[in-house]
């Protein structure tokens, strides 16, 4: 699983923690769990699609509420 480890680094590094300004409007509640399923989201995406459709979609919420 080296890649999977490799991903959760690149996930850590290139993932803001801030939201972006263009992010999904109203403020939204983020649990742990809600966290732990936005990290796993953004891994998955990362195996198959490119950074900037990885980032857009972190942008607009897509991480949270998927």
């Amino acid at each position: 699983m080296e890649a999977d480890s490799q991903a959760k680094q690149r996930v850590s590094a290139d993932v803001p923690t801030e939201p972006s300004k263009a992010s999904a409007p109203g403020e939204v509640q983020v649990s742990s769990a809600d966290a732990a399923r936005s990290e796993d989201n953004i891994l998955r995406w990362m195996a198959y699609l490119p950074e900037d459709c990885v980032r857009t979609m972190i942008d607009m919420g897509w991480d949270i509420t998927t």
